[in-house]
């Protein structure tokens, strides 16, 4: 009997210890320190209910989406889990680029691992069998709607609508999945909140498993994987890319996240859907093993063969920033090491946008100059002192170069030639240098306008500039074939240095 009631009492010891552990949130990093370094948030709730997986950035050039699910990262709820992941492609969103490696999108295949991004593909997968709901949230082009109105406002168009691959889907087991009925719930819901009824959500029913679907591609998408595979329901949640601001997006999405974990007994404490204007304010980076603290804008000091590692970066953002010491590593260098060997420049983001720079410079060692000839003293001249030499100035040299890479290969082109390469090349501007040394001076190809920048000011350093002519502002081109444009520095608005592009 005494045993017995040990027993009892250690099982609810176990109990009431777990109990008190609820809510709260777990925090699993994959690949990190890596181009698809994934960061995974598994949110319990206070009471225990089902589990939503929210799924964001799984294509990088869609804000809406990622800064969505971003922002339930913090969530703490009052009943029932959610696992996030704001940022399933990481790379795509530093590069805001729909998918610099494939459409990650179109990787959830029965089939072993291929590419790098696979092996994301395989953590999500995993997590979808953790799950009972998911959510997929984009941005996609114009605005669905049943019937035809004009080129951006069609049944073809993905912007603005909640997305399933069947009204009901049947699964393998017998069980039937209505997808329609809740996501109908969630729209009129949705679209009771929006005051204009050009930005109203759709229903868009893809008929995925249809022969005839127009839409076959999607049978390689996530949400189809979850339905067909884990017997799950799976929407995709699309805000426009069209919409005026990225606030909107972010608020649509958050309407419509909002609504399905309210159908599906997700019950949040407090909602928190600030946006923060994204701000960099110092790294840690250790030089041989010796870290300092390196304020934005400062230039730090090295001598070349020197060991440095990105060790921290302070922001008021926690999640999707990044730095990347130009010319070294990858697109994300925290926590690598790297030998110095030329100037460089940590570039800092948050997801794609520029947020702040630190230059590194390697200085010169100091010249020692020799130690005088030791006189014999005479016994009755007293010698004369020792007059230090002159200090030799050499004069500046004004002769400039730009440090690019084409298609990841460093290269170095000369101030007033023109840099000839394929349509399709990526580009990166990484410096303007004078007599080899990086100047930190701001380099624009004009014409050239990223995407989605948090910070536009004309500075083109550090982004992959993929070299298509439709993505330029013809305005700028040089030539009448519209491929020719110029990569120019200046200062106190004085052209000093420049050289041109030309597409072929």
């Amino acid at each position: 009997m005494r045993k017995l009631l040990l027993i009892i009492v250690t099982l609810l010891t176990v109990v009431s210890a777990y109990a008190q552990t609820r809510p709260y949130t777990k925090i699993e990093n994959y690949f990190k320190g890596t181009d698809y370094e994934l960061q995974v948030y598994k949110i319990y709730g206070r009471l225990d209910g089902p589990t939503m997986l929210i799924l964001g950035g799984i294509q990088g050039d869609e804000p809406g989406g990622f800064l969505s699910a971003d922002l339930y990262s913090d969530l703490r709820l009052e009943k029932g889990n959610l696992i996030v992941i704001p940022r399933a492609n990481f790379k795509s969103v530093i590069l805001f680029d729909r998918g610099p490696d494939g459409d990650m999108n179109r990787r959830f295949l029965d089939e072993p691992e291929r590419f790098e991004m696979d092996k994301v593909v395989s953590v999500v997968k995993k997590l979808m069998k953790e799950s009972n709901v998911f959510l997929n949230l984009h941005d996609g082009w114009g605005y669905h709607n049943p019937v035809y109105v004009d080129a951006n406002r069609n049944p073809n168009r993905f912007g603005q609508s909640v997305i399933t691959d069947a009204d009901t889907y049947k699964c393998g087991n017998g069980k039937v999945i209505d997808l329609k009925s809740h996501a109908i719930d969630v729209i009129e819901t949705v679209n009771s909140k929006i005051d204009d009824e050009k930005y109203h959500l759709h229903y868009f029913n893809t008929d995925t498993a249809n022969p005839k679907t127009p839409f076959s591609d999607m049978r390689k998408t996530a949400t189809y994987y979850a339905v067909k595979q884990y017997c799950i329901p799976a929407y995709g949640i699309e805000s426009s890319k069209n919409l005026p601001s990225v606030e909107l997006k972010v608020l649509y999405h958050n309407y419509a996240v909002n609504e399905f974990m309210k159908i599906y007994g997700i019950v949040p404490e407090v909602p928190s859907i600030i946006l923060e204007k994204p701000r960099f304010d110092y790294a840690i980076i250790a030089v041989n093993d010796e870290p300092k603290k390196v304020d934005r804008g400062e230039t730090l000091y090295v001598s070349r063969g020197d060991v440095i590692e990105l060790r921290h970066i302070e922001s008021n953002y926690e999640r999707g920033v990044s730095g990347d010491l130009l010319g070294y590593g990858t697109l994300n260098d925290l926590n690598s090491k790297f030998v110095i060997k030329s100037n460089s420049v940590l570039q800092f983001r948050k997801d794609n946008g520029k947020i702040g720079n630190i230059n590194i410079v390697v200085a010169k060692a100091p010249k020692v100059p020799a130690p005088a000839p030791v006189v014999p003293a005479k016994p009755v001249v007293a010698p004369e002192p020792v007059k230090p030499a002159e200090p030799v100035v050499q004069a500046p040299v004004s002769g400039y170069s730009f440090s690019v890479k084409v298609n990841g290969k460093a290269s170095v082109v000369s101030n007033g030639d023109t840099l000839t390469v394929p349509v399709g090349t990526k580009l990166e501007l990484i410096a303007l240098l004078q007599d080899g040394a990086d100047t930190g001076m701001s380099v624009n190809l004009k014409g050239y306008v990223p995407s989605f920048s948090v910070v536009n000011d004309g500075d083109d350093r550090g982004y992959v500039i993929n070299l298509q002519p439709k993505r330029f502002m013809t305005k700028y081109a040089e030539d009448s074939a519209k491929m020719l444009y110029p990569v120019v520095v200046t200062k106190d608005r004085v052209e000093i240095a420049k050289f041109w592009v030309k597409m072929r």
